[in-house]
């Protein structure tokens, strides 16, 4: 009981300390703002309408020998980050690459891709007719 009174005593002087975080709702939004952007191919649009956004391209990169390799899927994922900055809901990955090492990066993998936004096609009641 004692320890149970000395515990409350010691919580409640804390309770007037501001709390300060570097969490900030701006990054959160960014970091999830790729949960609604799907990977398609141009075969699985075929039911699809398709409107073409833009081309956007992301990078993987080494910068130093203490960091980890550059990764292909790093590169799609920095790809789908800018389709989201776009406001597109899917993005179609054309092409990834490796480029030769440079003095900013020892290793990357840099992706293009073609930011859209996909809808459903939907029938209309004269095509089942």
């Amino acid at each position: 009981m004692k320890y149970l009174l000395l515990l409350t005593i010691l919580l409640s002087g804390c309770s007037n300390y501001p709390l300060q975080t570097n969490l900030d709702k701006n990054n959160f939004t960014e970091y999830f703002s790729i949960s609604g952007v799907e990977y398609y191919t141009a075969s699985t649009l075929q039911n699809h309408h398709v409107e073409q956004l833009g081309l956007v391209e992301g990078e993987s990169c080494q910068s130093a020998e203490n960091l980890p390799p550059a990764e292909q899927q790093q590169a799609k994922i920095a790809t789908k980050r800018k389709a989201a900055a776009l406001n597109a809901n899917g993005i179609i990955i054309r092409s990834c690459i490796a480029p030769p090492a440079s003095k900013a990066c020892l290793s990357s993998y840099v992706c293009y891709g073609d930011a859209i936004k996909v809808t459903p096609l939907t029938r209309s009641n004269n095509d089942s007719e």
